[in-house]
C-alpha cells in the first residue's frame, strides 16, 4: 500500500501539538497503550510509536463475543513484526462474572476491569501513563451522552486529555488523539497500512453510547456541517471554565468545610447550611470522591446527601464502599473498612479474654469485700458473680435492646443510652453488651444493669474489664 508521507505528518504533527500544548507526556517517556485493534488504538499505539515514546501495547480480551481472539491476534502480530518489536501483553477478563456481582452493565464491568488492569500494568512498568485512542468524535458523543443523563458542567466538559488513573494515582491516563475526527484516523491508518479490525457492538442500538454513534449525531452532521468539531470545541471551552473558575472555588470552599480524619472525611454543618443549594450538593459530591472514591456520583445522590445536613442525629445514607452519618455538628463519610463486623453472640468463660470490636472483654472473679469496690477506669465494674450466672454471652447491641440502668427502677433502650452519653452514630454499631442467659448486664464500657449489682449480701463478685482498642 501507498503511504502518504504529508497526511501523516499532519496525523503526527496535530497528535503531537496536542502533546506538547497540554502537558501530556514526558519526552520518549514509556507509556501503555490501551491496543483493542481498532483504528483508534491502533493509531494511537503506532503513532506515539513514531513520535519516539516508549510504548507498551496492552489487550483485554472479555471473551464476550466473537472474533475477540481475532483482535488480539492482530495487536501481537503488529507489535511484534515492529523493529524492534514493541512489547505486548493482554489479559483475559470476565467482564460477565463482575456484571452479575456488582450489578453492573456490561459495558461498565468491562470498562471497571479494563482500567483495573492496565493500571496495574503501568505500575509493574513504573510507566508515566495509560495511554487511549478516544478521539473528537468520542468527545461529542460524550458530550450529547452526558447531556441527555442530565450532568452538570463537569459531564459537559467531556473527556478530559489528562486526569490521574483512578487505580494508580501516580499514572496517568492521557488521550493524545482527542484533536482528531474518527475519518482522520482511518485516513492515517490506511495511508500508513496499519491493519485494524471493527467492533460490530461499537455500533450496536443495544447501547446508548451505539444509539448516539449510528442515529443522532450522523443526523446532527448532516444538518449542521462538521457538528461534531464545534460540540467537542463547546466541551472545550465548558472544561475552561470549571478549571478555571468552578474547581478553584469549590476548593476554596472545601477548605473551610472538609476535615479528612482517621475514620474517614468529614464535613462541619455550618458552611453546609450558610451554602446555596447547588454548592452543597457540589460539596457533597467533593466529599464523597475524597472520603469513598468507589461510591457512585449523581445528583440525585447529592440531594440526598444534602438532605442529611437537616436530619436527625443518627440518620445515615449507605453507599457503594461505605456510609455517611449525621453526627453532632457535621457529617461523617464512613468507609466499610472502619466499620466494624457485628459481633455474633459469644460464649465469655470466666477468666478469658474476648475480642470485640470495642477491644477485649474480659471477666473475672475478685477476692475484695463489697466495700472496697471502686471502678478504676470508666471500663471497669463489678457485678454480683452469682446473678451473672454462668452462662455469660456477648454479642454487638440490636435495635430493640432493653436494660434496667443501674440505679433507676424503669428499663431505657440501649439506643437511648448511647444517644444520651453522646456515643457519635457511627461508632454506636460497634458497642457490645454483656448478656446472661436472662437479660442484658452490661452495655460495654457505658453502664451497669441494675439487676447484677454488687449488694451487701453479695457473696461473690465478678469484675468486668474492657480493655479499649487503641485508636488508629
Amino acid at each position: 500500500m501507498t503511504v502518504c508521507i504529508p497526511m501523516a505528518s499532519s496525523f503526527l504533527d496535530a497528535i503531537a501539538d496536542f502533546i506538547s500544548e497540554h502537558a501530556l507526556l514526558a519526552e520518549g517517556a514509556r507509556v501503555v497503550v490501551a491496543a483493542s485493534g481498532g483504528a483508534d488504538s491502533m493509531a494511537c499505539l503506532a503513532g506515539l510509536r513514531r513520535l519516539g515514546y516508549d510504548v507498551h501495547a496492552f489487550h483485554v480480551n472479555y471473551g464476550l463475543r466473537e472474533g475477540a481472539e481475532a483482535d488480539e491476534a492482530l495487536v501481537r502480530r503488529w507489535c511484534a513484526r515492529q523493529s524492534p518489536p514493541v512489547p505486548f501483553r493482554a489479559v483475559a477478563c470476565d467482564a460477565t462474572a463482575r456484571a452479575e456481582a456488582h450489578d453492573e452493565s456490561l459495558q461498565e464491568a468491562a470498562r471497571c476491569l479494563r482500567y483495573a488492569a492496565l493500571a496495574d500494568y503501568a505500575t509493574a512498568l513504573d510507566a508515566a501513563a495509560v495511554a487511549t485512542g478516544h478521539h473528537r468524535d468520542d468527545q461529542a458523543e460524550t458530550l450529547l451522552l452526558n447531556l441527555v443523563r442530565g450532568c452538570g458542567p463537569e459531564g459537559l466538559a467531556g473527556m478530559r486529555p489528562m486526569r490521574p488513573l483512578q487505580h494508580a494515582p501516580s499514572v496517568s491516563l492521557v488521550r493524545p488523539l482527542l484533536p482528531v475526527s474518527r475519518d482522520d484516523i482511518e485516513t492515517y491508518a490506511a495511508a500508513t497500512g496499519l491493519p485494524w479490525r471493527t467492533d460490530p457492538t461499537n455500533r450496536s442500538l443495544a447501547y446508548d453510547r451505539g444509539v448516539i454513534r449510528t442515529e443522532i449525531l450522523p443526523r446532527l452532521a448532516a444538518h449542521f456541517e462538521g457538528a461534531r468539531a464545534p460540540m467537542a470545541r463547546s466541551a472545550r471551552l465548558v472544561r475552561e471554565y470549571v478549571d478555571t473558575d468552578l474547581r478553584p472555588a469549590l476548593r476554596e470552599r472545601m477548605a473551610t468545610a472538609y476535615e479528612a480524619r482517621p475514620e474517614g472525611g468529614w464535613m462541619h454543618l455550618q458552611p453546609l447550611r450558610t451554602a446555596a443549594p447547588v454548592w452543597r450538593r457540589r460539596l457533597m459530591l467533593a466529599a464523597l470522591r475524597r472520603s469513598l472514591p468507589t461510591a457512585p456520583s449523581s445528583h440525585g445522590l447529592a440531594t440526598e446527601l444534602a438532605g442529611l445536613v437537616e436530619a436527625q442525629v443518627g440518620r445515615r445514607v449507605e453507599v457503594d464502599g461505605g456510609a455517611i452519618w449525621r453526627e453532632r455538628g457535621g457529617l461523617r463519610f464512613l468507609p466499610d473498612s472502619a466499620a466494624p463486623d457485628p459481633l455474633a453472640p459469644t460464649s465469655v468463660p470466666p477468666d478469658t479474654p474476648i475480642d470485640i470490636p470495642q477491644g477485649t472483654l474480659r471477666v473475672e472473679p475478685v477476692e475484695e469485700g463489697p466495700d472496697i469496690l471502686d471502678a478504676e477506669s470508666p471500663h471497669t465494674v463489678y457485678a454480683d458473680a452469682d446473678r451473672l450466672g454462668a452462662a455469660l454471652s456477648v454479642r454487638t447491641w440490636t435495635d430493640g435492646d432493653r436494660f434496667r440502668p443501674l440505679g433507676l427502677e424503669g428499663t431505657k433502650r440501649v439506643s437511648r443510652l448511647l444517644t444520651e452519653r453522646r456515643v457519635p452514630a457511627h461508632r454506636r454499631t460497634g458497642v457490645a453488651v454483656l448478656c446472661t442467659d436472662a437479660h442484658i448486664a452490661w452495655v460495654v464500657g457505658h453502664r451497669l444493669d441494675h439487676r447484677v449489682r454488687v449488694r451487701p449480701d453479695t457473696e461473690h463478685v465478678a469484675r468486668l474489664i474492657l480493655q479499649p482498642r487503641e485508636k488508629a
